[in-house]
């Protein structure tokens, strides 16, 4: 079945030429490389920076897409998801990817044949499609060889069950651990390098719940004021600060979208700024204290921390409408963005024989000092 992204002519026109000409410094869009015959958004993508190849999931399409950086092209796909793959892993030291799928289990795939290698169920697999939890987000802490999961449990029609961050062991290739969240949608994931916590930001009830790595329970909740549906986390561990990215609203055009910055002790909120509406991707980049924030309302912002407690704009870059993934590789001095394939109609509809198609793409962006 076709899944295409449909904006209408007013967005073509308000959003995409606009959005073009106000690329500024943080970015420099340098490339455009073709995504063909990709429906569907796309989701969190992984790098692997010897070998030049990004992985890119096709939520929707239930693909990996494979792209060699250097030729500027697909050169594999990856199949045989049981369910959507969202958050995707690349390792180096034993070239595998790893990826959640839908199905609830974790895989890992070959980084030479793209074969499956390994398949890992996670809690309530055994459980029927409306019954089980889905993985969505995670985050990799390297130090222990463990995959965190926000294992989601809004879309079930079962009562009761609440989200888990399901804790898979890559080294041994097993399930090590389920805790348990209150709430329904743990939506970003963060960890502190300098202790055992763990911060993961809740869509649905906008807290962070705060959970001891080691002792594998939750410590704390916090409140996230200003920011009533957050969706990405992450943390500058050395001034002890949360950065959140929060819809106001369940949509991915309403805008504007928050930027909540707290106290990664205390959760206190120091500020909700307002930028891009409908964020998905949110990462602080330490050398250069600067935090970009992926919106889908089309553009990337980019923000400087000037201390603790004070953030300036820096620009945006335009991306396109609900390119909701993005990948910073400061390795390679490169930003990414996987644009979905757009059809754009002009009302009224339907005007099928004038419907304009914007295949699928990665932009591929210099980080401008």
């Amino acid at each position: 079945m076709m899944r295409h992204t449909v904006i209408f002519w007013a967005w073509c026109v308000v959003l995409i030429p606009a959005a073009r000409c106000q690329t500024s410094a943080p970015l420099k869009e340098i490339q455009s490389i073709p995504l063909p015959n990709v429906e569907g958004y796309f989701d969190h993508m992984a790098v692997d920076i010897k070998g030049q190849r990004l992985f890119v999931p096709g939520e929707h399409q239930r693909t990996i897409e494979v792209v060699d950086l250097r030729a500027g092209k697909v050169i594999h796909t990856i199949t045989g998801f049981g369910g959507d793959p969202r958050k995707t892993i690349y390792l180096p030291e034993t070239n595998e990817i790893w990826v959640d799928d839908g199905d609830a289990t974790c895989k890992a795939f070959s980084g030479d044949t793209y074969e499956l290698v390994k398949n890992i169920p996670l809690t309530g697999h055994e459980l029927d499609k409306d019954s089980r939890r889905v993985p969505d987000n995670g985050v990799y802490d390297a130090a222990t060889h463990l995959f965190y999961l926000g294992d989601r449990a809004d879309g079930l029609k079962k009562e009761g069950v609440k989200g888990s961050i399901e804790i898979v062991d890559l080294k041994n290739g097993n399930l090590a651990g389920s805790i348990e969240v209150d709430g329904l949608n743990p939506a970003g994931l963060a960890l502190d390098p300098r202790s055992p916590r763990m911060f993961v930001v809740m869509g649905d009830t906008g807290q962070v719940v705060v959970i001891d790595r080691e002792k594998r329970k939750v410590i704390a909740t916090w409140p996230i004021t200003g920011g009533p549906e957050p969706h990405a986390v992450d943390i500058d561990a050395a001034h002890h600060r949360l950065f959140i990215g929060s819809r106001v609203k369940r949509s991915h055009i309403y805008k504007p979208g928050k930027l909540v910055v707290m106290d990664s002790d205390s959760g206190k909120v120091i500020d909700a700024i307002d930028t891009e509406g409908g964020v998905d991707e949110l990462v602080f980049d330490v050398p250069t204290k600067r935090i970009y924030y992926t919106g889908t309302t089309g553009f990337v912002e980019v923000f400087k921390q000037v201390d603790a407690d004070h953030y300036e704009r820096l620009g945006r870059a335009a991306t396109g409408p609900i390119a909701k993934t993005t990948l910073l590789v400061p390795e390679l001095k490169r930003f990414y963005a996987a644009i979905p394939r757009l059809v754009i109609l002009v009302p009224p509809i339907p005007q099928s024989k004038e419907a304009t198609v914007e295949e699928a793409k990665i932009l591929v962006y210099d980080v401008v000092p």
